[in-house]
């Protein structure tokens, strides 16, 4: 099983599932107001994503950046 280590703290997959499910509520059930077919599916896709990596706590673009928003004890102290 392929196992990425969590690099997301929790405010940041809050932030991210709730713009995952604006951006598939516009993508895919308000494509009038994108007014276009293909914006309003990429839309849909790029929320999608969101929700994936809110789920996993998990960033690829993150991962290449190395940054983590999660905290540990020692970050606190």
């Amino acid at each position: 099983m392929l196992a990425f280590k969590k690099n997301m703290g929790s405010i940041d997959r809050v932030i991210r599932f709730l713009v995952g499910v604006i951006l598939i509520a516009v993508g895919f059930f308000k494509q009038e107001v994108i007014g276009d077919t293909l914006y309003a599916i990429l839309l849909g896709i790029f929320g999608i994503i969101n929700l994936g990596s809110s789920f996993m706590s998990y960033c690829p673009f993150y991962h290449l950046a190395d940054v983590d928003t999660t905290k540990t004890k020692q970050d606190s102290l």
